[in-house]
């Protein structure tokens, strides 16, 4: 092997060498696990208003005319579904005055919308839109994001109509509640207000 050519050899075996410890060495930090618990103490706001929320839907002369209480649904189903996402979390039916919290929830519907069953014993859909804003602790609104609840129910006869439509709305409810959790884990804007808030604390 001449002496150029061992030169070249023993400046590639170098960088072989080298490289797997650059690469480590810029390599980003992991991000958060997921479902990893918020760091924040928050407060659910389900006013009686919300809690109320009802959606109608059909023609009593042609499809005949359904109520869909999502608010009073939403109004079960939210706090059991958030609390394990937070470090700590409280349901009040106002919004608290500025500072007693890190973190408050709000919801509010926007829409809901079942499909039109044909046939007794057929499967109906059903999708509503939830919204949410979340205001830090000094009021300002850090958060915005509206998640869509789906259900399928089987769908009986005339004697279980009222039941199976009340059970249709539920599950797209509880879809609504388990979507929030999951947009809300995954936010940086919110595990950026609890990384703050633990600063702040030390």
């Amino acid at each position: 092997m001449t002496k150029a050519r061992q030169t070249l050899f023993a400046a590639l075996s170098g960088c072989l060498i080298l490289a797997p410890a650059s690469i480590r060495a810029v390599q980003p930090q992991s991000a958060p696990a997921a479902g990893a618990k918020l760091p924040l103490n928050a407060v659910l706001v389900l006013t009686p208003q919300f809690c109320a929320t009802k959606f109608k839907q059909g023609s009593f002369w042609t499809t005949g005319r359904e109520t869909y209480q999502v608010g009073k649904m939403a109004c079960a189903e939210l706090a059991p579904a958030l609390m394990p996402a937070f470090a700590k979390l409280t349901v009040a039916s106002a919004p608290p005055a500025n500072g007693d919290a890190q973190l408050v929830l709000i919801p509010n519907f926007a829409n809901a919308h079942a499909t039109t069953a044909v046939f007794a014993f057929s499967n109906r859909e059903m999708d509503v839109l939830l919204q949410w804003t979340a205001k830090a602790a000094d009021g300002k609104i850090v958060w915005l994001q509206t998640v869509q609840g789906e259900s399928k129910h089987h769908m009986g006869n005339l004697f279980t109509h009222a039941h199976d439509v009340t059970l249709v709305a539920r599950d797209s409810v509880k879809d609504a509640a388990a979507q929030s959790v999951i947009k809300m884990e995954a936010a940086p804007e919110l595990r950026k207000l609890g990384s703050e808030g633990a600063s702040a604390a030390n």
